[in-house]
């Protein structure tokens, strides 16, 4: 399972300090109903549309106003909408898994998602009051690169629930790559929506 940033392309040259210990950009508006206007942007769309492209690519984990937002956007073409499935938390990332590498006979495939776009009713569970604010937990700290490898253990578990496999099998299929995604078009069109601090919410992160 890999992970890919949604922060922008930074104005400037990034200190050490910066890169690996800079916050997250949270996309979700303050009351998890939808995504923030003020920081998500159409290429984020395209971001998450062409990743589900790939044939390679058997799922996608977003938060679900992510997932509302892209099945507002999607236009025509939704026959990549199946493979971007919600799930807690990811309001700064999303999560990618890929099937298994052709070289590789102990791996055991991941069943793919149910062949719908995700949208309407089936997003409902997602703004229910009782999954929005369940009951408080610990809040995390926000999400930095350098702690992407130690939250990619935690977020195994995620998606082995999500998946149904288990760890073994899990193991076997999938290789941990951290990734950050920077999205460096925005920063020539002046487009990019600012960088903010991630903000604590009742939602318990994956």
């Amino acid at each position: 399972m890999s992970i890919f940033g949604l922060t922008p392309m930074p104005d400037h040259v990034q200190s050490r300090e910066e890169r690996e210990f800079g916050s997250a950009t949270d996309v979700v508006a303050l009351d998890l109903l939808d995504v923030d206007p003020e920081v998500w942007t159409h290429r984020h769309t395209e971001l998450i549309r062409t990743a589900a492209q790939d044939p390679a690519v058997i799922r996608i984990l977003v938060n679900a106003a992510i997932k509302k937002a892209l099945c507002r956007e999607a236009g025509a073409d939704r026959a990549w909408l199946f493979k971007v499935r919600p799930w807690y938390g990811h309001a700064e990332h999303f999560h990618v898994q890929i099937g298994c590498p052709a070289d590789s006979a102990d791996c055991k495939p991941p069943a793919p998602p149910p062949p719908r776009d995700g949208c309407d009713n089936e997003l409902d569970f997602w703004f229910k009051e009782s999954t929005l604010h369940p009951p408080p937990t610990k809040p995390k700290p926000p999400l930095t690169l350098a702690g992407f490898a130690t939250r990619m253990q935690a977020d195994r578990q995620s998606a082995v629930i999500a998946t149904g496999h288990v760890s073994g099998q899990y193991d076997a299929c999938i290789t941990d790559i951290v990734v950050v995604v920077l999205l460096d078009a925005c920063t020539r069109d002046r487009q990019c929506p600012r960088n903010r601090t991630t903000r604590r919410r009742s939602v318990v992160r994956s």
